[in-house]
């Protein structure tokens, strides 16, 4: 016997540069489309979980290292360690070390690298 489903919803967050420009896109391609401030969802929405408070996004933050970030920011520009090392002015067996995670991060040499990779300077301290 068939039954009739109700259709789910899909369900997105969007956040970060050029988030306007793709939910522009998006109403463009889907006028019918129901766009949500994060305010405006319902906290007692059983369907609803806000990713950075879910646990495996816990846990997940807990297991990345200030390394792992740091060769993530490098490789996501397309860069060398030998092009971030010209660029930050770090040498280079020492970002190869801090990627590996057997060098830390001190708050000098992340805020040299957070000039040259873009980013916050919280990124690589923990």
């Amino acid at each position: 016997m068939l039954v009739a489903e109700k259709t789910h919803h899909i369900n997105t967050y969007i956040y970060g540069q050029g988030s306007d420009y793709v939910i522009q896109i998006l109403r463009e391609k889907l006028p019918d489309i129901q766009v949500l401030q994060e305010e405006e969802v319902s906290s007692d929405d059983e369907d609803y979980i806000n990713s950075k408070d879910s646990e495996i996004m816990k846990e997940i933050e807990r297991q990345i290292k200030p390394g792992d970030v740091l060769k993530i920011r490098r490789e996501n520009k397309e860069w060398s360690q030998a092009d971030l090392s010209q660029r930050s002015g770090i040498a280079v067996p020492n970002i190869s070390l801090m990627e590996a995670g057997k060098r830390p991060i001190g708050a000098r040499t992340a805020k040299k690298l957070s000039l040259a990779l873009g980013c916050d300077v919280s990124d690589f301290i923990k």
